[in-house]
C-alpha cells in the first residue's frame, strides 16, 4: 500500500487547497504515479525540461514544498537571489500575506511556516 486511506485522503486535502498554485506553477508538477505515489517534479518550461522527482511522503510534505514555492514566488519577484530564512522584512511581510489563505484552510500545518523561515526544511 502506498499511503494508508487517512494518508491519502489529507494529503488529497492538501492539493485541493493549493490547486490554483500548483496549476499555475511553471517550476514543478505535482503527478500520480501507481508504483510510488505522488511525486513533486521539477520542471521548467522554457527552455522545457524534466529534472528530479521526489515522492511526496506525507501531507506535512507536500503543504511545505507548497509553502516553499510560494515564498520562493516572492523572493523571485523581488529579483533577491537569497534563502528564505535571511528574507527582509518586507519579504517576509509579503511571504506571510501569500501563506495566509492556505494556512487558513490548514491551520494544523501552521507551524511548517515557521520551519521554512528558521530553515529547518
Amino acid at each position: 500500500m502506498l499511503y494508508t486511506e487517512k494518508e491519502k485522503h489529507e494529503i488529497e486535502r492538501v492539493k485541493e487547497v493549493f490547486a490554483e498554485h500548483l496549476r499555475q506553477s511553471p517550476d514543478f508538477e505535482l503527478l500520480w504515479s501507481d508504483k510510488v505515489g505522488y511525486v513533486w517534479l521539477t520542471i521548467g518550461v522554457n527552455p522545457v525540461y524534466v529534472d528530479t522527482g521526489i515522492r511526496i511522503e506525507s501531507a506535512a510534505d507536500l503543504c511545505g514544498r507548497c509553502l516553499d514555492d510560494v515564498a520562493s514566488d516572492v523572493l523571485y519577484m523581488t529579483s533577491n537571489d537569497h534563502a528564505l530564512e535571511v528574507a527582509d522584512p518586507l519579504e517576509l511581510a509579503e511571504i506571510k500575506r501569500r501563506w495566509e489563505p492556505y494556512i487558513n484552510q490548514l491551520p494544523d500545518y501552521a507551524y511548517l511556516c515557521k520551519d521554512l523561515l528558521n530553515g529547518k526544511m
